[in-house]
């Protein structure tokens, strides 16, 4: 039976910054952009829309604390050395990108390598913005909230493969979220319906007696780029009839993402100060070393792309003392002396004025690798970009997309760090906006099947006594084929016999960007199975094994039914390892 929420809560978990928003169903059929979210409050009363994906655990690893919470009792703690035996997790979630191991018992590191089980970190991050969610639902909108009102959604990259979409699930309801009320929506998906509804809202309050040409017109192609702080996420969009979206190219992208450029200027401190001595702050001083880099995210989104100034970043004393009694040398003495560093470094007290080049290098690698994935894409039929995610938000970004595609509409909504969750609300009410998608892979099954002398090698070929005839064993049959588009909800229906099984039939599923002849070619790779049990009276002389597989929503669905016994197996497709 479908569900229609009467509220849809959205949870976007980032690499680097976290948050979540809401809506009321009544809200969304009035004013769609009328969504909930909540401003988050870091020391010195720092004010964001959404807080840093950090989770703290007591000595007895219990959760303590998430967010700018953690970050700060954190540094306290580190500053008066009583920090020994807590844990400190910070940017886990690249931990579920391209990890061809995931598996439920996979382990994460804290910032000082201690281990601890990744759902764990995971869904107890999950569970704080759950609990904060309803607690201000509560107080804002609906104050004897019952949870079976609210239809969850969780933002996940479209890159991410099906073993990492498990994964969240899993950890969503260890959270304490009922996965028959949950959805996963595309990040670029999401973000492609909020600034589609944005834009026509907009175009409408602007217009002044005229009739302006709306962006986002029936027909119209553009690439929505997703920048978040681990990933880059892209793909091309289509508007079809009764603005629904139609995906026209899969989804590509990769680990380019913000923190790239915060490792750009941790490199650039490490040349400048030395490792040690940074360490050593961080040991000392765990506040300075995170105001440090806040500081750094701060002058990362307003850099603007004039050339000819030096940007200033304030410096904490406690570096510049340590620096001092570590090298037994003055830092400005040491810059000065420096041939490469004094052509574009100065100290003057706390500040350090680096110069604008040295600054650009800092988003070198982000920009080519995100342009070089656009260029990949881009078409002539193509009409926009649009930018979304907190990185979009700096100017030198969206300065090197208008330099490198003038005759396209460069697009980058009011809110781009909010664009994915408000986006993921609307998804949330209406998953039919999305009309279809694209496979990334050829998706299929091992099977075996008749022998064909001009067709299959002699190598897997086989006898059947019970058929009397030859069969190729190991033969890879499609389902759907790479690059494919598929409507969303589309079911591809197959039927097999189990044989002569004597215990469990076991269907494997793989996966490859071409469409191979047999399961073990190089392009081939297992992404899950499931297991049908032999009934107890043994298999049907007539049975037949339906296998549907649900093709082209956020994730995969296989589902396994016994003709004859009227049994199926659904939900048990597992893509983790134990």
């Amino acid at each position: 039976m479908e569900f229609n929420p009467i509220i849809v809560a959205a949870l976007d978990f980032g690499t680097t910054y976290s948050g979540y928003a809401f809506q009321m169903r009544h809200d969304y059929e009035r004013d769609p952009l009328k969504i909930n979210t909540n401003s988050w409050i870091g020391s010195g009363k720092l004010m964001s829309q959404k807080a840093p994906s950090s989770v703290l655990l007591s000595p007895d690893k219990k959760f303590d604390s998430f967010g700018y919470d953690a970050e700060t009792k954190y540094s306290e703690l580190s500053e008066e050395n009583n920090h020994k035996g807590w844990l400190y997790f910070r940017h886990f979630k690249m931990l579920l990108h391209n990890n061809k191991t995931l598996g439920r018992s996979t382990l994460i590191k804290d910032i000082n390598g201690e281990m601890m089980p990744a759902k764990t970190i995971f869904s107890m991050a999950i569970r704080y913005l759950r609990e904060h969610l309803l607690g201000m639902a509560q107080k804002q909108v609906v104050s004897d909230l019952d949870e079976g009102m609210i239809g969850w959604v969780i933002t996940v990259p479209a890159i991410w493969d099906e073993g990492a979409k498990q994964f969240m699930r899993e950890a969503a309801q260890v959270a304490g979220i009922c996965t028959d009320y949950l959805k996963l929506a595309l990040e670029p998906e999401a973000a492609s319906l909020y600034c589609m509804k944005e834009h026509a809202i907009r175009v409408c309050e602007e217009s002044t007696g005229r009739t302006p040409t709306p962006l986002f017109e029936e027909g119209s192609k553009f690439i929505v780029v997703d920048m978040g702080g681990g990933t880059i996420d892209m793909t091309v969009h289509q508007i079809t009839d009764g603005q629904r979206i139609r995906e026209i190219r899969r989804a590509s992208g990769g680990a380019c993402g913000g923190t790239t450029v915060d490792n750009a200027f941790r490199t650039f401190l490490q040349q400048v100060f030395g490792n040690e001595v940074l360490e050593a702050l961080k040991k000392d001083s765990m506040t300075d070393y995170i105001e440090l880099f806040r500081d750094f995210e701060v002058k990362k989104r307003a850099f603007k792309s004039e050339c000819g100034r030096k940007i200033v970043f304030h410096i904490p004393v406690a570096l510049v003392d340590l620096y001092h009694s570590m090298t037994g040398t003055k830092l400005a003495d040491s810059i000065e002396k420096s041939t490469k560093l004094s052509k574009c470094v100065s100290m003057k007290r706390d500040k350090m004025h680096i110069g604008f080049e040295v600054c650009t290098e800092f988003f070198g690698e982000a920009v080519s690798g995100t342009l070089s994935h656009v260029l990949d894409i881009m078409t002539d039929d193509i009409t926009m970009v649009v930018l979304v995610g907190g990185f979009s938000e700096s100017s030198l970004i969206q300065a090197n997309f208008q330099e490198m595609f003038p005759n396209k509409s460069i697009i980058c909504p009011q809110d781009p760090g909010l664009a994915v969750l408000k986006g993921a609300v609307m998804y949330g009410f209406d998953p039919s906006l999305i009309q279809s998608r694209v496979m990334k892979y050829t998706y299929g099954i091992e099977v075996n099947n008749v022998f064909e002398p001009k067709m299959h090698s002699p190598e897997y070929r086989f006898w059947s006594p019970r058929d009397n005839q030859w069969y190729c064993s190991k033969c890879f049959d499609a389902f759907v084929t790479a690059e494919e588009e598929v409507k969303d909800g589309s079911v591809v229906t197959k039927f097999y016999s189990p044989g002569n099984k004597q215990n469990e039939v076991e269907f494997t599923v793989y996966a490859s960007n071409q469409i191979p002849t047999y399961i073990n070619e190089p392009s081939c790779f297992q992404i899950g199975k499931i297991k049908v049990q032999r009934p107890p009276q043994g298999w049907n002389p007539q049975a037949m094994l339906q296998v549907d597989i649900l093709f082209g929503g956020t994730e995969f669905t296989v589902k396994v039914s016994d003709t004859c016994q009227g049994s199926s197996y659904i939900n048990k497709f597992d893509f983790l390892r134990s």
